[in-house]
């Protein structure tokens, strides 16, 4: 089952609990807290997506690596917004339940007491349930992200190694040995001079 028909059957899931939810049942403290809650976690996000924006530079990055950090941080960025947005949804649908309806609406039968409240509360569930659902593969996307990162980090230290490491001919002057070295002599040359002494 693909992750798009998950995320449908769980939104329609939740859409229909929170309908069959007694109007009321979010207001008051409940939707305070809940609200709290919402407003804490989309903090947060916001701050996150600055930080994945100003992770993608090329300085000394292979084509491959920044196409593979771009897939992640698309997700990243994908995933957080639709948390945004399941977020305003829900403080919005939160909203609108505390507002007292207009004249006009309370005259019509079971528009406010029972259709709105249950469409709103449906909202704020499905929206609700939904960064939840959701929340958890925002760790997994940020890590993908690392790792990528991680292998470009290596690529650009391994080419500032080698592009800092001296040719092989500067190693074999610096380390120069002696002309005499490894030359062949007869152990009786050797001999001799100390015989002649």
């Amino acid at each position: 089952m693909s992750f798009r028909l998950i995320d449908t059957v769980a939104a329609a899931t939740l859409f229909i609990g929170g309908a069959a939810l007694t109007p009321g049942t979010i207001g008051g403290d409940p939707g305070r807290v809940l609200a709290t809650f919402l407003g804490l976690f989309s903090a947060s996000i916001l701050p996150t997506v600055s930080l994945l924006v100003n992770g993608m530079t090329a300085s000394g990055r292979s084509v491959q690596a920044l196409n593979n950090l771009q897939k992640e941080l698309d997700a990243a960025m994908d995933a957080l917004f639709f948390l945004f947005g399941c977020i305003v949804l829900a403080i919005g649908a939160l909203v609108s339940l505390s507002i007292h309806p207009a004249e006009f609406m309370i005259k019509i039968p079971y528009l406010t007491t029972e259709i709105l409240p249950r469409l709103g509360q449906a909202l704020v569930v499905m929206a609700t349930g939904m960064v939840l659902f959701r929340a958890g593969q925002i760790p997994g996307i940020l890590r993908r992200s690392l790792a990528a990162r991680h292998e470009i980090a290596i690529a650009e230290a391994r080419s500032k190694l080698e592009s800092n490491a001296p040719a092989a001919a500067d190693i074999r002057q610096a380390f120069a040995t002696h002309p005499d070295f490894g030359k062949v002599v007869s152990l009786q040359d050797l001999q001799a001079p100390e015989k002649r002494q």
